[in-house]
């Protein structure tokens, strides 16, 4: 781990081609420490929310006290068609810019976490839809269904968030910010969606049956002209 270090920080100041050096490095000292941070085994990260970018967060590490940005608080970091910045209000956001801009190796670890998350995102909705599938019988309308589903599902708004110790992807739900959804996140959703939409189904059905009972009756106590 003392190599590794020293390959990236010169006088504990990150290099500026830290980040992709990093990123691109595959000896067994990087492999071992992803593994630790994956698991929480340094102690750093909570092993149910891993790590999503062990690069990412040595370059930030090693950087943002050079440029005068403290963490804590977190960093809550957005994407935009100008660049990464952080949210509306950041005080720090000039400083961090700037960081970027000197480090360009940076912006590239960050837009790789968020795709990656994204990606295992989709992966994660799309096995957990197999899986549901296959279990169900129903006669409803199942493409139908998990076409509203994927529709709702979309992520509202993403963030990479970096607090000093790790670095998460995260996504709004409206009102708050959550950990990205897994397999296991969309499975509940599923399950809820679907007693929501069998409902919603089943009183339609209701509805429409009691609708045509009415017509016949109204229909058969009409009087007959002579």
């Amino acid at each position: 781990m003392q190599n590794i270090s020293n390959q990236f920080f010169i006088n504990n100041t990150a290099a500026p081609t830290a980040a992709k050096a990093y990123a691109n490095n595959n000896d067994i000292g990087f492999a071992q420490m992803m593994i630790a941070r994956n698991t929480g085994v340094d102690g750093l990260v909570n092993p149910m929310r891993p790590d999503v970018s062990p690069a990412l967060t040595m370059a930030l590490g090693g950087l943002v006290g050079s440029y005068g940005i403290n963490v804590p608080p977190k960093l809550r970091i957005f994407s935009t068609k100008k660049g990464f910045k952080l949210e509306e209000g950041d005080e720090r956001n000039s400083k961090f810019e700037m960081l970027l801009s000197d480090h360009t190796g940076v912006s590239d670890l960050l837009a790789q976490a968020q795709t990656q998350a994204l990606a295992s995102r989709e992966e994660a909705m799309q096995s957990a839809i197999e899986t549901f599938t296959q279990g169900n019988s129903s006669g409803y309308d199942m493409k139908g269904f998990l076409t509203e589903f994927r529709e709702e599902e979309k992520p509202r708004a993403i963030s990479i968030v970096y607090d000093g110790n790790s670095t998460q992807v995260e996504e709004s739900d409206g009102k708050n910010w959550r950990p990205i959804k897994n397999e296991s996140d969309f499975m509940a959703d599923l399950v809820k969606a679907y007693t929501r939409y069998t409902l919603t189904q089943d009183a339609t059905e209701a509805h429409e049956a009691k609708g045509k009972t009415k017509t016949k009756n109204s229909l058969t106590s009409l009087p007959i002209d002579k």
